[in-house]
C-alpha cells in the first residue's frame, strides 16, 4: 500500500494514541479500499498541523495499515472545503 489517495471527508475529531502519544485526526468514510470494508480514516502527519473538526477537507494520503474497519493513512497534504 504505498500509492497516494485523494479523499474528500469531514475532520470528526483529534485524538491521542495511548501508546506512543502522538495525536492523529480521525475523519468519516463509509466505504471500501482494497476490498476491505473502512468504516473511519486516521490521518497521522509528521509535523504540527492544525485541521478543523466539523470542517470538510480534500486530503492527499498514503495508506499504512487497515486494521478493524480503519484505515491509518499518513498526510501528504490538505486543503480546506469552503
Amino acid at each position: 500500500m504505498q500509492e497516494l489517495v485523494l479523499i474528500l471527508s469531514r475532520c470528526k475529531a483529534l485524538r491521542q494514541s495511548h501508546k506512543t502519544q502522538k495525536k492523529f485526526y480521525r475523519f468519516h468514510f463509509k466505504g471500501f479500499y482494497s476490498g476491505l470494508k473502512i468504516k473511519e480514516i486516521w490521518i497521522h502527519s509528521g509535523e504540527e498541523i492544525q485541521l478543523e473538526i466539523g470542517e470538510d477537507y480534500l486530503i492527499w494520503v498514503k495508506p499504512n495499515l487497515i486494521k478493524d474497519a480503519v484505515l491509518d493513512v499518513r498526510l501528504i497534504k490538505f486543503k480546506k472545503i469552503t
